[in-house]
């Protein structure tokens, strides 16, 4: 399980999750007025954490472990909306842009992270599939 390089992807985008709770851009979503965005994007993220988690374990199960992973980039693709509108919708882009596109970057990088770890899932498949063929 921890040999594999999906692992250590999947690994990677939990922790660029996780970390884009210390952002300017979330620290502004705290501010904000809206109680509801900060709870939407808290459980998107979490949700996305949690799935990411269980992918982890669905080693033995390829496809299954790909379906899981592509459900964590749908949470990916709803929190990087929801981030895009938090931005726009408190005030539009203030006079620290960088530290609030950092939690943008950080997003999509967690959803890079999960579409590698989907071709490392597949090159497994792969090679597992060329190892049938031998025998």
């Amino acid at each position: 399980m921890i040999q594999r390089i999906q692992t250590v992807y999947l690994v990677l985008s939990i922790l660029l999750n996780c970390s884009m709770f210390a952002t300017a851009l979330f620290k502004r979503t705290v501010e904000g007025p809206q109680d509801w965005i900060l709870i939407s994007i808290t459980v998107v993220a979490v949700l996305s954490v949690v799935v990411s988690l269980w992918a982890i374990f669905q080693y033995p199960n390829r496809i299954q472990q790909i379906k899981i992973i592509r459900i964590a980039q749908l949470f990916q693709v709803m929190l990087l909306g929801g981030s895009f509108g938090i931005l726009f919708s408190l005030g539009g882009i203030g006079t620290y842009l960088w530290d609030e596109a950092i939690g943008i970057v950080l997003i999509i990088a967690a959803f890079m992270a999960q579409y590698l770890a989907v071709r490392g899932i597949r090159k497994d498949q792969e090679l597992i599939k060329s190892m049938d063929r031998l025998r």
